[in-house]
């Protein structure tokens, strides 16, 4: 299969809840990556796995399109051999110049894709039986019970602290 090679203008790492970034980095896509990633930690159903020590990766075009990955980092210490790391997810077409609510929801939405597209399945997040979605109201990005179209929370809140 061909893979193309990008030229990339910028690109940057970081960890998936922060609050580290590269000063350089656009800062709408980071708080929203970081908001998903914080989100990540909690209501998941499907195997142990562990995201403490992932990394995202920011790799922009010159017409500001970006390239999404989130990867796992090493096991933490304290962590049964038995748990695996989160599976690598990929998300293309968020454009540099969308406001970080738009944002974090076009990219909740294609990690929930990720998740459950892959194997071991994971259904992320859940409420009860019930998966949350993503989506946009009033210009805030939340997770809502569909069938109830109930918010349950902004997205990037959704764990107790």
């Amino acid at each position: 299969m061909y893979m193309p090679d990008f030229d990339y203008v910028g690109v940057w790492s970081f960890p998936i809840m922060g609050p580290d970034a590269p000063d350089d980095a656009p800062a709408n896509v980071v708080e929203a990556c970081q908001a998903v990633g914080r989100d990540l930690q909690c209501r998941w159903h499907g195997p142990d796995t562990y995201m403490q020590n992932c990394v995202w990766t920011v790799s922009m075009l010159d017409d500001g399109q970006c390239h999404l990955a989130l990867d796992a980092g090493p096991r933490p210490k304290g962590k049964s051999a038995g748990t695996s790391p989160l599976i690598g997810v990929r998300v293309v077409g968020p454009h540099i110049e969308q406001p970080v609510q738009e944002l974090t929801a076009l990219i909740a939405g294609e990690v929930q894709d990720e998740l459950a597209g892959g194997f071991p399945f994971v259904h992320w997040p859940i409420e009860k039986d019930r998966l949350l979605m993503p989506t946009l109201r009033g210009g805030r990005a939340v997770w809502v019970v569909r069938s109830a179209d109930r918010i349950v929370s902004e997205i990037g809140e959704l764990c107790p602290r």
